[in-house]
Parts: structure tokens; sequence; C-alpha cells
């Protein structure tokens, strides 16, 4: 008589399903991000989704990781979770910070035509031990260089971690100019003193002329520090109502219009977006040659054309 003992066929059963569970899971974190066009996508997209609804610590926001990935399921039918393209984001901004750490370097050990780098084994192990990611450097280039700049530069060569294009922290480079535009108006407002006994009068007509150059300097920056608020403002407006259902029609047919995120249509064009939901729907109402006299005409305020 075969006695049957339960408890160990339980057990034995119950190990057979870790198992395959286990295996499942780690055939699901492997997906491959070599596919043509796959990664562009991908980084193009994160820095699209940053530009307009801001990071989250270093990374992107949940909002924006669903869009990154119905952007990747649409075009390439490509399926990633979050936990895997964010995983893709860590490990392409590790690595971009490796490239840009070899690239600065005084003895022109990178090339920019191939995006490689000319270094000695011996310099290679050496790099390798102070940056693991320097490894994935010699296997492959650095894909989309120009790309990666624009997506981790500001939160991986100067330190400045939570900042992105709708940051709530100012940009490094604005406080200099904040402190240089306090200066500025520290001495416009500073009283002149009566010339003492001695002064040419030649002195003191140059000193009025640039007192004059100052006070003109002052009003353009004031002016530029009006148009950079009002495109702040405007930007916080666009993160708050990203939900919105129409503004990712605009944004859609936006693309579509071919201008560079750098022209000035393009920028009033997001301006306009923030102002109201009548004029969004204006803008998609409208025909696609009608689309730019009428930007042009309507960015005619904040003084960009």
């Amino acid at each position: 008589m075969i006695v049957v003992d339960l408890t160990r066929i339980k057990y034995l059963f119950l190990c057979v399903c870790f198992k395959s569970f286990i295996e499942m899971e780690q055939k699901k974190g492997r997906i491959n991000w070599n596919l043509e066009g796959v990664e562009k996508t991908f980084l193009e997209t994160c820095l699209q989704e940053i530009t307009l609804r801001g990071r989250e610590g270093s990374s992107l926001k949940q909002y924006s990781w669903k869009n990154v990935a119905e952007k990747l399921k649409v075009e390439h039918n490509f399926k990633a979770d979050q936990k895997q393209m964010k995983n893709r984001y860590d490990y392409t901004k590790s690595k971009f910070a490796a490239w840009l750490k070899l690239k600065s370097k005084t003895d022109n050990v990178y090339d920019p035509i191939t995006n490689t780098f000319n270094l000695s084994e011996e310099e290679w192990q050496t790099e390798i031990k102070s940056n693991k990611f320097v490894e994935a450097l010699r296997r492959a280039p650095l894909s989309y260089p120009e790309l990666c700049i624009q997506l981790f530069e500001g939160s991986t060569s100067n330190g400045f971690d939570s900042w992105g294009p709708s940051s709530t922290l100012p940009h490094p480079n604005e406080e200099v100019c904040e402190r240089n535009l306090n200066g500025i108006e520290d001495v416009k407002c500073t009283q002149v003193e009566p010339p003492t006994q001695g002064v040419s009068e030649e002195s003191i007509v140059r000193s009025k002329k640039r007192g004059e150059k100052r006070k003109e300097k002052a009003a353009e920056d004031s002016a530029l520090l009006e148009v950079r608020d009002c495109i702040t403002k405007v930007a916080k407006i666009l993160i708050d109502k990203h939900e919105s259902a129409d503004m990712d029609a605009c944004m859609e047919k936006l693309e579509t219009m071919g201008w560079e995120e750098k022209d000035a249509k393009h920028q009033t064009t997001l301006l306009l977006f923030g102002e109201s939901a009548d004029i969004r729907k204006v803008w998609l109402r409208l025909k696609p040659q009608s689309c730019e006299l009428w930007v042009k005409n309507a960015g005619a305020k904040y003084g960009l054309f």
C-alpha cells in the first residue's frame, strides 16, 4: 500500500508555482530598447513631458509616464510599464553622466564624429573603477547625445537635480542674472553727490552718459523679466490644467505645424494655450494655413515678434 504525503505534495506544488512566477517576472523585465526608433521616441517624449509638466524629484511625474507609455505603444507597438521606463530613464541618465565626465577631459579623448572615446586599456580600467557606467559606454556609445543633454544636463552636470523647464525653483543662470539686475537697480537708485572741486566738466558728462546707459539697460532687463515671469505663470497654468481634455488635442495639432521649440511661434502658442479654454477651442478650429498668421498677431502683445 502506497502512503501519499499530501503536505509534501502541496509544498512541491507551491515551489513549482513560485519558480514559474519568478521566471515570468524576469522575462517581463527584459524588454528590447534597441528596437529601431524606440530609444529616440522615449527620450523625445520624456523631454516633452518635462517641458510641459515639470519633474517629480529627478524624474517624470506619474501622469507623464502614462503619456510616454502611450506614445511608445502607438508609434512602435512597444509595451513598457512605469517601472521598466523608470529603470531605463535612470540607466540612461547614469550613462550620460559618465559620458559627460569623460567628454570633459582636457586630453581630447572624445571623437565627436564617431561619438566614441579614444582610451587605452589601462585608461578604460581606471575609469571603470571610478564609475561602473563607463563599462556601458565602452560596449556601446551613448545614444542620441543631443537629446540626453537637453533631458539630463540640468540634473547631472551642475548638481541642480530638481530643476526643469517647469520647475518652481529658479534656474541657476537666472539667479546670477537676478543678482546682476539687483546690482543695476542699486546703482540706478543711488543718489549722485554734487561734484567736488577739481572734477572736470568732461568727467561729469561721461558720468551722466554712463548713468543714462545704465537706466536704458535696466529698462531692457526689466522688460525681459516681465516676459520671463509671464512665461513662468503660463507654464504653471499649463501644469495645473494638464488634465484638460482639449490640451492634448492642442499639443497634437501644434506638433503638426513643424515649428521648433525655440521658434517664437511655438512659444507664443504655448502662452495662448494657458490663457483660456476659449482660445484653445479657437486654435483647434483654425485651418493649418491660418494658424501662423493668428499666432503672430496674437504674439505681438508679448513682444515676441
